[in-house]
């Protein structure tokens, strides 16, 4: 009965968010399929080329790290999850980087939490495209962006999630396009990448080809966004097409590719 009852239940969940909803409350609505399909992805996903494993599987022994967490609220819908905000730390803690590049700040949530779990001496370098005009105006890209990549860089990415905290010295922030900066002095110096910038195509591949360059040999580059294709096609359209020459693999429960260096 217990299982019929969920069944029943979950099909008038279904009714009312795609046949009502989408006329009254459409947020609502929108969420409703963005987690839908998001446990699709995790349900079933198949993609042999870049396989699912858990997080005790790329790193043996994780599970016994203690992860600091902070500055998650709110969450304002284009942050990592509180389930990547347990990984990315415990990946931290476990792998112990001395220096970590991030490429899309936004608000500076991931960036909070990553410098949190970093070891005393780890610093964290994080690039973003400058704030938008007070007045308006348009901010100039290499490369065409998608439309959900408009709405972050649009909004307010003033008050990042770090400032004032206790770990903000160990935080460098770095402002300007992913596709030009000029990373000379990074290059083969990173323990961890973490990519999260533009899901534009011309984006992902720059962004990865930059990320393979600042990791040392034996690092980790870290992908952010990737899914069943759905809500950013490019991330796993590009990271399919280079799958055959890295191996990289998806942690399970969470939106993250990854592969080392």
């Amino acid at each position: 009965m217990l299982g019929a009852g969920r069944y029943v239940g979950a099909f008038f969940a279904g009714v009312k968010f795609l046949c009502l909803y989408p006329w009254i409350r459409r947020k609502k609505t929108n969420r409703f399929a963005f987690g839908v399909r998001a446990l699709n992805d995790e349900l079933d996903y198949d993609c042999p080329l870049i396989p699912s494993r858990q997080l005790t599987e790329i790193f043996p022994g994780i599970e016994a790290e203690t992860i600091r967490t902070g500055h998650v609220f709110p969450w304002e819908g284009s942050s990592i999850s509180a389930y990547e905000t347990l990984a990315i730390g415990a990946i931290i803690q476990h792998l112990k980087p001395k220096r970590v590049f991030e490429i899309g700040t936004s608000v500076g949530v991931t960036a909070c939490n990553l410098a949190l779990n970093l070891p005393e001496d780890g610093e964290l370098y994080t690039l973003d495209l400058p704030p938008a005009p007070e007045h308006g105006g348009a901010i100039e890209t290499k490369f065409e962006v998608t439309v959900s990549d408009r709405k972050m860089i649009y909004g307010d990415r003033t008050v990042r999630r770090f400032l004032g905290a206790p770990i903000e010295e160990r935080i460098h922030q770095l402002y300007g396009d992913s596709a030009t900066f000029d990373y000379s002095e990074h290059e083969g110096q990173c323990d961890v990448v973490f990519v999260d910038g533009s899901h534009a195509y011309e984006y992902v591949e720059a962004d990865t080809n930059t990320a393979y360059r600042l990791v040392k040999p034996g690092g980790w580059v870290i992908w952010h966004d990737y899914n069943d294709g759905f809500f950013w096609p490019d991330v796993r359209k590009y990271l399919k097409s280079i799958a055959t020459e890295r191996k990289i693999m998806r942690v399970e429960g969470t939106m993250f590719a990854i592969s080392q260096g």
